[in-house]
């Protein structure tokens, strides 16, 4: 950065914080900053400074900022560089130094590190990848249910609509001596109006109850036909 730049650069900041210049600031920060040129990433270290901020800014923290901004693009660019197996060292480390500049600039567009590296799914993947979400067809075999679910799903779609997925404990009678409502009946009010709005507790217990013994019943045995593998008398 030349005397005139730091200028520029000051004029900048004076924007902001109306800061007096003079030729000493100039040859100054000119000095500090004689590695970083004037360009659109020095002058955004600025304005990110002062969008933060009402403190003036120094020559360090636009350096500081400004390497920041660069680290951020190459990181999002994961620039990864093969090599050619007949370069020098020294050719390497040019190139290689010529694709970190290229992403800090921003000539290197923004990348995922499988993009970088080459890693993209196979076709294969992207076809099962592309199945995930879809819709369970007939013909397929349906996921596994556990029995209670299961259970109650049967219980709750036995003909009786809305009412019965809301109240699944209507497929017992109501145990309530005030009330002792059939199955697939409402309970009632001692006055004998309709509950619209929930059940007895001890319907609903009864309900639960009645589950627990279903989940809790072994399965019918198999019998199995015997098979003979000899001959002898089948009567």
């Amino acid at each position: 950065m030349t005397p005139a730049d730091a200028a520029e650069l000051l004029s900048l900041c004076a924007a902001f914080d109306r800061r007096t210049i003079g030729e000493a600031d100039a040859h100054a920060w000119a000095r500090a900053l004689r590695d970083v040129p004037l360009d659109e990433d020095t002058r955004t270290a600025v304005a990110e400074h002062y969008g933060h901020t009402d403190k003036w800014i120094t020559a360090a923290q636009i350096r500081e900022m400004r390497t920041r901004i660069r680290n951020n693009r190459i990181g999002a660019a994961h620039p990864v560089y093969d090599g050619n197996p007949d370069e020098t060292g020294a050719e390497f480390a040019e190139r290689r130094r010529a694709q970190i500049t290229a992403a800090a600039d921003g000539t290197l567009p923004a990348r995922t590190i499988t993009h970088a590296i080459g890693a993209t799914p196979s076709l294969d993947v992207l076809a099962l990848t592309a199945g995930i979400g879809r819709a369970i067809d007939d013909n397929q075999p349906r996921p596994y249910v556990p029995a209670a679910v299961a259970v109650a799903e049967q219980l709750a779609d036995q003909g009786f609509g809305a009412r019965r997925r809301n109240f699944p404990e209507l497929e017992v009678e109501c145990p309530l001596h005030t009330c002792r409502a059939r199955e697939r009946s409402r309970c009632r009010r001692p006055s004998g109006t309709e509950l619209r709005e929930h059940t007895h507790d001890v319907r609903q217990r009864a309900y639960t109850e009645r589950l627990g013994r279903l989940m809790r019943q072994p399965p019918a045995p198999r019998h199995h036909r015997a098979h003979h593998t000899t001959g002898g008398d089948n009567r």
